[in-house]
C-alpha cells in the first residue's frame, strides 16, 4: 500500500503476457488500484484499464508510475 492505494506486481517469462483470471481475481479480491506485469520484453503497454505490462529492464522507473 502506498498513500492509501493498493498495487500489485506479477512476474512473467512470456514475451507477450496476457491478462489471466488470477489477475482479475487479485484486482477484485485484494482491491488493487493497479497491477503491473513485469516481463522480459522492451515495451510497456496497457492490457486492461488497471493492468500494465512493464519491461524488467525498466523496473527502476516503475516507482514513477505510482501516485
Amino acid at each position: 500500500m502506498h498513500r492509501g492505494h493498493r498495487y500489485g506486481v506479477e512476474m512473467k517469462f512470456s514475451e507477450a503476457p496476457k491478462v489471466t483470471r488470477s489477475m482479475r481475481v487479485a484486482l477484485d479480491d485484494l482491491g488493487l488500484d493497479h497491477l503491473w506485469i513485469i516481463y522480459p520484453g522492451t515495451k510497456s503497454y496497457p492490457v486492461h484499464k488497471k493492468i500494465t505490462v512493464w519491461p524488467l529492464q525498466d523496473i527502476a522507473d516503475l516507482s514513477g508510475q505510482i501516485s
